[in-house]
């Protein structure tokens, strides 16, 4: 495919229950700064002419290292108080996608979803395994314990104190942060890539949508690439990723219409809330989401701007 100048990154840091009134000054502008190093990252990635997946992975990577989401460092804890990893990624270009799920020591799990990517044998891994073959291939390990936060903890001890239906249900409660990235590099190939700490208080052994290509995640160069944040159950069951790449190649929708009509239609009539980012084959971008408000950012070859809720918010 013939190289252009142009290129696209947008990102996200979850959505959720994101008040203006609980969201202090300095952590606000720690929150920016983060998404803002995380645009960086992908940026650095485009500009020299890389590859999509690679930016979209090193993205990830950057928010994955922030404390300040559900992913990574910042990852919530489940009903055992453990953290459980999950992330997934995909190659618009071949289509080839790699996925992992409750791993407790994997420090970038989107690293080792990439490593999944580059091979022919396996697509997705789950558990203790997982981590026993990440580590075999020299991926960066920690003691579960170092994804520890206060603030995630905090969360855990108060959905503790509700009924497991109740945590469910008053999940949105709980500031998300489930991140991910979607790029359209200057080949014109597209990536995504997701990756989240699961739901607070969540059972061990369940497994949300990010880790499921088709669901949180999705990419192919015909049409788009997409990454989810959410109550994952709603988006399995409404399998938004793909559903919003279906909508354009089979029914004939813009980005923006597919994607406005896979959050507020098919996926909010089943009850859910969040959003998706998603960047289409010319590089134009849709970020809707039917929540308070959503972390989010993009950048193109000639600007960038972030947001939380409707207005772009200055670093």
């Amino acid at each position: 495919m013939t190289k252009n100048k142009k290129y696209t990154l947008c990102i996200h840091g979850g959505a959720g229950v994101i008040e203006k009134s609980n969201l202090s000054e300095k952590e606000k502008a720690l929150i920016l700064n983060d998404l803002d190093k995380s645009l960086k990252a992908g940026e650095k990635i485009l500009a020299g002419g890389g590859s999509a997946i690679e930016a979209v992975q090193e993205a990830v990577v950057a928010l994955e290292n922030s404390h300040h989401f559900n992913a990574g460092k910042g990852a919530v804890y489940s009903r055992n108080g453990k953290h459980l990893l999950e992330a997934s990624i995909m190659d618009g270009s071949n289509l080839k996608a790699g996925a992992l799920a409750n791993s407790e020591r994997i420090k970038n799990p989107i690293r080792f979803a990439k490593t999944l990517l580059d091979r022919d044998d396996i697509i997705m891994i789950a558990g203790k395994e997982a981590d026993e073959l990440a580590e075999s291939l020299e991926h960066e390990m920690v003691e579960n314990s170092w994804f520890d936060t206060p603030f995630r903890e905090q969360q855990w001890k108060q959905a503790k104190a509700l009924k497991s239906d109740e945590t469910f249900l008053d999940h949105s409660n709980f500031k998300k942060g489930t991140v991910g990235a979607v790029a359209m590099d200057s080949h014109g190939n597209l990536a995504a890539a997701t990756s989240t700490g699961g739901m607070t208080n969540k059972m061990e052994g369940r497994i949300g949508d990010s880790a499921i290509i088709g669901s949180g995640t999705y990419a192919q160069n015909r049409t788009c690439a997409v990454s989810c944040t959410g109550i994952g159950e709603f988006f399995i069951r409404a399998t938004v990723a793909s559903y919003v790449s279906n909508l354009m190649e089979f029914a004939g929708l813009s980005l923006e219409e597919a994607s406005e009509k896979a959050i507020h239609e098919h996926h909010g009539k089943l009850g859910g809330d969040g959003g998706l980012i998603a960047v289409d084959s010319e590089g134009r971008v849709a970020m809707p989401y039917n929540s308070a408000g959503m972390y989010r950012g993009v950048l193109t070859e000639k600007e960038k701007n972030i947001y939380i809720w409707n207005e772009e918010e200055k670093l």
